[in-house]
């Protein structure tokens, strides 16, 4: 008899820490949720971004960028659950080809470039689908068979993508970003456009 109590005992036992294991699982999301928000938080990123074959025009000249890969650092406040503000910088290099009058030459620069950005956040949950714009800088500094150039100029930019605060602490987020610049002597605007991954840390 004391052995079947116990057992007794035992199966209750577990049966009541089953149980508050199982409410405990299924609280704790509506209450996370509840008390979980993204404002007055910081993000610090580190991001990749493809940049896509590009091409201008000017004084009887085409210019053809190749696509290449550039890297980042993002700082960015948020506003409120909403709206999130922030500031990159990245680098990246690529090829171009000049072309014109018959003949053609090569080259390459390296990129780097800053952009101001205002993300909106549709939803207020921690993934959301986003859309972005802002303005910027890029500097190309290369060189053209042992001729070296180098010229600042204004960007800006507009994407589309989503934002996941994975934790609370933790967050990816990925969008589809064109951004358009202008080199000196051109009449043309240049349009680079890709995917942007950004993984970073919430603080």
């Amino acid at each position: 008899m004391k052995i079947s109590n116990k057992k007794l005992i035992q199966s209750h036992l577990l049966a009541v820490v089953l149980a508050i294991l199982a409410t405990l699982a299924l609280t704790s999301p509506v209450c996370s949720a509840e008390e979980w928000s993204r404002k007055g938080k910081g993000d610090l990123y580190a991001f990749g971004q493809y940049m896509s074959n590009a091409s201008t025009t000017g004084s009887g000249i085409t210019l053809e960028f190749d696509q290449t890969i550039a890297g980042g650092l993002g700082l960015g406040k948020n506003i409120n659950d909403n709206l999130n503000l922030n500031l990159e910088f990245f680098y990246g290099s690529t090829n171009f080809t000049g072309k014109g009058f018959g003949a053609s030459v090569h080259g390459d620069t390296s990129l780097l470039g800053s952009n101001l950005n205002l993300d909106i956040n549709i939803l207020k949950s921690r993934f959301s689908p986003l859309i972005t714009g802002g303005i910027g800088l890029i500097m190309f500094d290369g060189d053209v068979k042992g001729i070296p150039f180098s010229e600042t100029d204004f960007s800006y930019n507009v994407g589309g993508g989503f934002r996941w605060d994975v934790t609370n602490n933790f967050l990816i987020k990925a969008i589809y970003r064109a951004t358009w610049t202008n080199l000196e002597g051109t009449d043309k605007s240049i349009l680079f456009h890709g995917p942007v991954l950004s993984i970073g840390y919430i603080f």
